[in-house]
């Protein structure tokens, strides 16, 4: 049979170990990158790839289609010759993108 020591141990143990989960859950900046990697092709309305610098603005929303974006920012990218690009979203601030953007997941 247990001592009560013992139990209070492990409950204190439990305690802790959740503590300490809930803190990293609770903290999105442990887990979420600060610069993200986006590839993408660049093409004019009837299809014909762009190349060269062009400036493009990538926005974040909550929802699928419609509403404000959470974030958003502009950069020029230099796009290939079919248009393809790849982009460090966050690149142009010192913090990237925030965190808070994430957190309500």
């Amino acid at each position: 049979m247990p001592t009560r020591s013992s139990v209070f141990s492990t409950l204190i143990a439990v305690y802790c170990t959740a503590a300490a989960l809930a803190q990293t859950a609770a903290n999105p900046a442990t887990s979420v990158p600060r610069l993200v990697k986006f590839t993408g092709t660049l093409t004019e309305a009837g299809g014909k790839p762009l190349s060269g610098v062009v400036g493009v603005t990538f926005s974040l929303y909550e929802d699928q289609e419609g509403g404000v974006p959470l974030w958003s920012e502009t950069q020029n990218v230099q796009a290939g010759a079919s248009g393809e690009y790849t982009a460090l979203l966050g690149a142009t601030r010192n913090d990237g993108i925030p965190a808070d953007v994430f957190a309500s997941g």
